[in-house]
């Protein structure tokens, strides 16, 4: 009778004006790995009530679920909710990182990048998640609250989305055409990038006409001039330029490329009409947070390298890697940095690759990303700071595994000037040119394959 009364309360919250305006939320965490997405009212009834004993309970995996309390709630937490069974500690400690059954109650101030955030019915404070990745930002209330959390602040968050290679050429031209739809690739992603408070891609490839299917020369890239209106349409923002490609056809394109991101409204990092330019930060206001973008190519060829007199990618040196970083830690409050690696296909990265984004970290980077990568690869949460890998190919014509095929595009969730979540949308690419989102079986299998190759404490199994 008590959990079914606790059901109950839960539920009414729903429906009363005040919860529609509530602005002080608890979230609950998880291990990133946990196959859970979300519960509902009835199960975080359930949980409240003390009736729950393991993430089956709530539709999850047949394993215990250890509910912590977070340090700066729980005495609050108790005493609005006497029967729920939890320990109490500080998110702040190491420990628990690595707990695969860790359940975790906090507000605002508890959130980590290292666990996901699961939904109560669909909801998050910051709007309505949708299987098809689609975040409705004025979707239904937010049920889980509590006088004496931290006050919400919705003008205080903002997300930043962000993809993999965009390589728009040699098969996804005639995929493109064939499809009569010039926007046919974004259809289904669209809707994740458009809403974004930013959103960014590496697109690899300069425009240039004539530039048709098939290319005299299929490792010397270019993309029609038409085709830019996808990264218009999409809505990114900020175009990363540290590609291996975008001199295929002389610098001039690339130049010209430029030109249009500029005429367009857009920002670029990691590449630049010279290399003063290719090796500037960019600064780019969110709300009430700076976030700075930082971007090299380490592997080249020579050509693809900006130049005093030549556009191109900025080469990677540890002098310049480090002056970027440093100049950005006292201007900004989100570092986001990303190399453009020789390592393209190996699932494991090279000891280069950690040892940077180490050091970016230590320096004060707080998103890491390696944007050569043409497949899906693994995670590192070094020193609670997000690593990915890869996030494999976005707008690319490689089908020739499923490997390549799949891809994951990173929403990241900052508030107030923090960088509190990460959420990983997976999808597969299909006839050449179109990622759609994968769901079910198919999004677990390729989390799966990620936490596989995910190294550091976070993924160390006890």
């Amino acid at each position: 009778m008590l959990a079914a009364a606790v059901i109950c309360a839960v539920a009414a919250s729903l429906r009363s004006p005040a919860a529609r305006h509530a602005i002080e939320p608890l979230f609950i965490q998880v291990h990133i790995t946990n196959p859970l997405s979300g519960i509902s009212s009835a199960d975080l009834g359930l949980m409240l009530s003390g009736a729950a004993t393991g993430f089956r309970s709530f539709g999850g995996p047949d394993a215990p679920a250890r509910i912590f309390a977070d340090a700066r709630i729980a005495d609050n937490l108790r005493k609005t909710y006497p029967d729920l069974k939890c320990k109490t500690l500080s998110f702040d400690d190491d420990p628990i990182i690595s707990d695969r059954g860790f359940l975790g109650i906090s507000d605002a101030r508890g959130l980590r990048p290292c666990f996901k955030i699961l939904s109560i019915d669909g909801t998050l404070p910051w709007g309505r998640v949708h299987d098809d990745g689609n975040l409705e930002k004025d979707g239904a209330p937010y049920p889980f609250i509590m006088a004496g959390a931290e006050k919400w602040d919705p003008n205080a968050h903002s997300t930043i989305v962000q993809t993999g290679v965009t390589a728009m050429t040699r098969a996804f031209i005639a995929a493109v055409d064939r499809s009569g739809d010039i926007l046919s690739p974004v259809r289904y992603t669209m809707k994740i990038t458009t809403p974004a408070d930013l959103a960014t891609t590496s697109n690899e490839v300069s425009f240039l006409e004539p530039c048709t299917y098939p290319l005299k020369n299929p490792m010397v890239f270019c993309s029609p001039v038409r085709f830019f209106k996808i990264l218009s349409e999409s809505g990114f923002d900020v175009i990363e330029l540290t590609g291996n490609h975008n001199n295929d056809f002389s610098s001039r394109y690339n130049m010209e490329s430029i030109g249009m991101l500029e005429r367009a409204g857009m920002r670029y990092f990691g590449g630049g009409r010279n290399k003063q330019d290719a090796e500037q930060v960019r600064y780019i206001a969110v709300k009430d947070a700076t976030v700075a973008f930082i971007g090299f190519n380490e592997p080249g060829p020579e050509t693809a390298f900006a130049a005093e007199n030549r556009a191109g990618a900025a080469r990677l040196s540890l002098e310049t890697f480090v002056r970027s970083i440093r100049e950005a830690a006292g201007k900004a409050d989100i570092i986001i940095v990303t190399v453009q690696w020789g390592n393209e296909d190996g699932p494991i990265p090279r000891e280069i690759q950690t040892r940077y984004f180490h050091l970016a970290a230590d320096l004060g980077a707080t998103i890491m990303v390696s944007s050569s990568a043409h497949r899906p690869m693994g995670l590192e949460f070094y020193r609670g700071r997000f690593i990915s890998y890869g996030l494999g190919n976005f707008l690319f014509d490689q089908m020739q595994s499923l490997n390549h095929r799949r891809g994951l595009i990173a929403r990241h969730h900052l508030y107030r000037g923090r960088h509190v979540a990460t959420e990983l949308i997976p999808y597969c690419i299909h006839d050449w040119s179109q990622p759609r989102i994968s769901t079910g079986r198919d999004a677990r299998a390729i989390m799966e394959e990620v936490f596989r190759r995910s190294i550091g404490p976070v993924f160390r199994r006890p």
